[in-house]
């Protein structure tokens, strides 16, 4: 995509956003046909619809997440200085909060603690899955490079 095109789209999502709340699978769904009418007729000819919906999802929340202060977004200084020390380290600009299914900005967050503690515990529980996940990703690899012969199955090398 051309970075205008790319600006044009970035526009799009915002405009259904302020429509739709920032729930990416339901800003997708509600703009790809219009904003791809023929790329999403010939991926539903080849069978392809749900791969370029997933894209497109993926794009949706890109721009949901690192939304520029524009258009009269709070400043994190008006909400509260003391915050500001720990607003800083924040690695985003907005948190998924999975009771409203959207991106939430942090000056919201600030301002809503129910929101803010959703967004916290969905972070945390996916840190928590991540963390489990390499633990088995750890057993594996432990189990991969053993020396013990009958422990793991022989390991066939691919001949170039």
């Amino acid at each position: 995509m051309l970075d205008s095109q790319s600006a044009a789209f970035a526009e799009r999502v915002w405009e259904y956003a302020s429509r739709l709340g920032n729930n990416a699978p339901r800003v997708a769904d509600e703009m790809m046909e219009a904003a791809f009418p023929l790329t999403c007729t010939q991926a539903r000819q080849e069978g392809a619809l749900r791969m370029l919906r997933t894209g497109i999802i993926s794009e949706v929340k890109r721009i949901l997440r690192n939304r520029d202060d524009v258009f009269g977004q709070v400043d994190f200084a008006e909400v509260c200085a003391a915050f500001a020390p720990l607003v800083k380290d924040l690695r985003s600009k907005s948190y998924f909060v999975e009771s409203a299914e959207e991106y939430v900005a942090v000056p919201d967050l600030i301002t809503e603690p129910d929101l803010l503690d959703d967004a916290r515990r969905f972070m945390r529980r996916k840190g928590i899955e991540c963390l489990t996940e390499a633990d088995r990703l750890d057993a594996l690899f432990a189990a991969v490079t053993r020396d013990d012969t009958d422990a793991a199955p022989a390991r066939t090398e691919v001949l170039s």
